[in-house]
């Protein structure tokens, strides 16, 4: 009798799991014709354009537990596409993909920059760290600016002006103006690095001509402490600045990836 207890015990685990598999791949194919679907509405695949009927669409799939959908339908709560922005509904979507496995710089920025900034939700330094770096390693404007401001102030770990300064400079190249004039502000004080009037000047002048008036202020006061010496060579350096942010590259909306949409699965 015990054996035969057994027996069924592991007759029925065997069927349990079985099921479970199946469900489970059921569950996907599910996903993935939503996907498809929503895809067609978001970018307008033989019928029109309807960012609302997409959104619904990848909001079903995100609720089946697809880390893709996640991370669609939060970029576009966060972005305002198909409804009215919602950065805490957004939040969480991506949130809820990047712990499953699917993020992007832009995404990783976002929940830096909300943690970082207490926005909708509690203010978090160390959270705010952990993403911000992620997306910085991979190149993404504002959160080496967020995390350059995490180095300048000490938080959530100790003040290191040296990276501050670094990644400041690095998002400068990038376009940010609020960057320039920082990056400006740590050369001409001499913060993490030496004391260098030309390139404070030079940068001051980039981050003016992009519409920044504390630096155009900024550089004005300092201009007033150079020589024409310098004053030459800090000019020279803001037009090659300029030339060198010109080329620069921006940051990407959180969209479906198009070639998913023609080559891969999600579409039916």
């Amino acid at each position: 009798m015990v054996r035969l207890a057994v027996y069924l015990l592991l007759i029925g685990q065997l069927l349990f799991q079985s099921v479970g598999i199946v469900h489970s791949q059921e569950s996907d194919h599910i996903a993935q014709r939503l996907k498809g679907l929503a895809y067609r509405s978001y970018y307008g695949v033989d019928e029109p354009v309807n960012l609302a009927r997409a959104l619904a669409l990848y909001r079903r799939a995100a609720e089946r537990g697809d880390a893709e959908a996640q991370y669609i339908y939060g970029g576009m709560l966060f972005q305002g596409q198909g409804t009215d922005p919602d950065k805490r509904g957004g939040f969480k979507w991506l949130l809820k993909a990047a712990e499953n496995g699917k993020s992007s710089p832009e995404s990783q920025a976002i929940l830096g920059s909300m943690y970082l900034r207490g926005a909708t939700i509690p203010q978090n330094y160390l959270e705010a760290k952990k993403w911000l770096e992620r997306a910085a390693e991979r190149g993404n404007m504002a959160a080496r600016n967020d995390l350059a401001y995490l180095y300048y102030n000490g938080l959530g770990g100790e003040r290191d002006y040296r990276k501050a300064l670094e990644l400041y400079e690095k998002a400068a190249l990038q376009g940010d103006p609020m960057a320039q004039a920082n990056t400006g502000l740590m050369y001409a004080n001499g913060s993490g690095t030496d004391v260098d009037r030309a390139l404070g000047y030079a940068w001051y002048s980039l981050a003016a001509s992009r519409g920044n008036t504390i630096a155009a202020i900024n550089r004005n006061t300092l201009m007033a402490e150079m020589s024409w010496e310098e004053l030459n060579r800090a000019q020279a350096i803001s037009l090659e600045l300029y030339r060198r942010v010109e080329k620069m590259t921006t940051s990407r909306a959180i969209t479906p990836d198009p070639q998913v949409g023609k080559e891969g699965s999600t579409v039916p």
